[in-house]
């Protein structure tokens, strides 16, 4: 199998098997009384909803603008921007010991939202980068990500319900293979001529890392303006720096589908993306567990034992 043959293989198959194998995971992680959290602390769960869905795309937008993104990278921050919070962010904002059911409430949300707020957010803030005659498939989005999130995310939580004891190994090998799918998507794209990271230079690459910084760096201190916790804090930063580039995968078939060059920018930005955010969560986690504040520049944090979050 030559690696274009690959290429088409991953665009056909690879690309929405991943999505189903990490809702799988997701899914065998969470139970309905997680969605309680909804309730508990809407203030917290409705500032990440609005930062989620919103701010994050509006901030990829303007990067793209300021930096005089080429047409197909602009596309791809704001395609990448406008994906909610990936499932590894839960397992990251537990490492970290800030707020999970935080974390996931905020996943769970965005993830539902965002099958209503895509098509919308990705026409509005990428309207001026989409060729005139562009028609974004909306319904088709729509039904796509309706049948590749909420069934196998669904059955990940039956899993859970009726088989507990397996549930923790059917969501770890389930992740595995949606690693291994996007591992070898990546090659298929790098070996077909698809994506040329070469020819691209520095600046995309800078362009994502600006993206991913600002997210991780800003978030946070955000959080503690408005008076949330450390722990809080760093669910919300984690939260919108980790993106679920497994629906962004998903989408790429739709942009620029006569372009090979637009389109290749597009699987770039959500390829190198994917590799960038866990890095970038790693400073606030590694300061949170050390009992200092997930912010930069603020000083240690205390525990507040009855809520298990921080505060200074």
């Amino acid at each position: 199998m030559s690696f274009q043959d690959l290429q088409r293989f991953s665009e056909t198959w690879l690309i929405p098997a991943q999505l189903v194998f990490t809702m799988f995971g997701m899914g065998a992680t969470l139970t309905l009384s997680d969605f309680q959290g909804l309730l508990r602390d809407p203030r917290g769960v409705s500032f990440g909803l609005v930062l989620q869905l919103f701010g994050v795309p509006a901030l990829a937008a303007f990067i793209g603008k300021l930096t005089g993104a080429e047409p197909g990278f602009a596309l791809g921050l704001i395609v990448v921007a406008s994906v909610p919070g990936g499932a590894s962010s839960n397992l990251l904002t537990y490492i970290g010991r800030g707020n999970v059911p935080l974390s996931i409430a905020i996943t769970s949300a965005s993830t539902v939202g965002c099958v209503l707020t895509l098509p919308w957010v990705v026409g509005f803030f990428g309207g001026d980068v989409l060729s005139a005659d562009f028609n974004l498939p909306s319904k088709q989005i729509l039904f796509d990500v309706a049948r590749y999130l909420f069934l196998p995310l669904g059955i990940g939580m039956v899993v859970l319900a009726k088989a507990p004891k397996i549930a923790p190994a059917f969501s770890k090998w389930t992740i595995r293979i949606s690693i291994a799918c996007l591992i070898i998507m990546t090659i298929a794209a790098l070996g077909s001529g698809k994506i040329d990271p070469i020819a691209y230079g520095w600046r995309p690459p800078a362009r994502l890392v600006l993206f991913a910084a600002t997210l991780a760096i800003v978030t946070p201190h955000l959080a503690r303006l408005i008076g949330r916790s450390d722990a809080d804090a760093l669910a919300l930063g984690v939260e919108v720096t980790v993106r679920n580039v497994a629906i962004a995968l998903l989408l790429v078939r739709f942009f620029f589908p006569e372009s090979p060059d637009q389109q290749g920018q597009v699987l770039f930005s959500c390829l190198f993306y994917s590799g960038l955010s866990f890095p970038f969560s790693v400073l606030p986690i590694a300061r949170h567990r050390l009992g200092y504040s997930p912010a930069l520049g603020r000083g240690r944090a205390t525990v507040n034992s009855t809520m298990g979050s921080t505060r200074e």
